[in-house]
């Protein structure tokens, strides 16, 4: 269970930390940089293991969070699960099972895509056309839009974990 909760812990840090590093001061950073900004979010895309990164986590986090649950509601035991600590609790892996599964079915895939159109950009060798620049313009503003909808349940998902202990 120490193994299994401290696996829980690190990788949902590292999920929901890198999602609202990159929503709350790299993004904006960026916007502000202008060109420049554009040049370092093709790179980054590009070149980084983040996507790797927020791939892993989040699997790691959303397993060992469903085999804590069986484990901790003495295996999806009704009365424990209609306890004060068990809806709580319950309110939060739901959020958090849908922060993974709009993840993995948009936000994920869409930062995919704009790492490909870097890569593509890149390996032209030249600035980007502006069919390109109005893409990654448009992958950027959904990519935002799907950050923020993440970032509420994932806010959802450990508030329910940290308040369940105490009801």
């Amino acid at each position: 269970m120490v193994v299994l909760r401290l696996v829980h812990i690190f990788a949902g840090i590292i999920w929901v930390g890198a999602g609202f590093f990159m929503m709350l001061v790299l993004v904006p950073l960026i916007k502000q940089m202008g060109a420049e900004g554009g040049r370092f979010m093709q790179r980054f895309a590009a070149k980084s293991r983040f996507g790797k990164v927020m791939l892993v986590t989040p699997l790691l986090t959303t397993l060992s969070g469903l085999w804590l649950y069986y484990r901790v509601s003495g295996h999806f035991n009704s009365d424990w699960m209609s306890s004060s600590a068990g809806v709580v609790l319950g309110i939060g892996s739901v959020a958090g099972l849908l922060a993974f599964g709009h993840g993995a079915a948009l936000t994920g895939p869409g930062f995919g895509k704009m790492g490909a159109l870097a890569r593509q950009i890149e390996a032209q060798g030249g600035p980007p056309t502006e069919a390109q620049m109005g893409e990654m313009r448009a992958l950027g503003a959904r990519n935002a839009q799907h950050a923020r909808i993440s970032a509420l349940l994932e806010i959802i998902a450990v508030a329910g974990m940290a308040a369940a202990r105490f009801m």
